[in-house]
């Protein structure tokens, strides 16, 4: 997984700092394509990656899922054919309403991967 050390070559800044940040992985808004499924629940659908981090990525879902979800994850590798599986935590989970009527509801969730890291 250390492919993904290749995309924050052009994100990085050196002003970057981690002084006003209190958590413990910097969040880089990096769009990644992935899928992810709840073989329990059969929750499942493909998304985007809102940000990620080393150890966990943000990204918005149709439906609620509740935090504790394990979920499995298939995540797009840009520069390589070999995409990256892993199993996730859903660590929090927020509503949105994009307009006035009730069905424009989505979910972005935030999830721990369970792997060491993605870079």
């Amino acid at each position: 997984m250390k492919f993904l050390s290749r995309l924050f070559e052009f994100t990085k800044k050196e002003k970057d700092s981690f002084a006003d940040d209190r958590r413990v992985s910097k969040r880089y808004g990096i769009p990644l394509k992935l899928s992810y499924s709840d073989p329990l629940t059969k929750i499942h659908g493909d998304s985007i990656s809102k940000d990620i981090s080393r150890h966990g990525l943000r990204f918005p879902v149709s439906t609620k899922i509740p935090r504790g979800t394990a979920l499995d994850l298939i995540i797009e590798d840009p520069y390589s054919n070999a995409p990256i599986a892993s199993k996730a935590k859903v660590t929090w989970a927020e509503k949105f309403v994009a307009g006035d009527d009730a069905d424009d509801t989505f979910y972005e969730i935030g999830v721990r991967l369970f792997k060491k890291g993605l870079y």
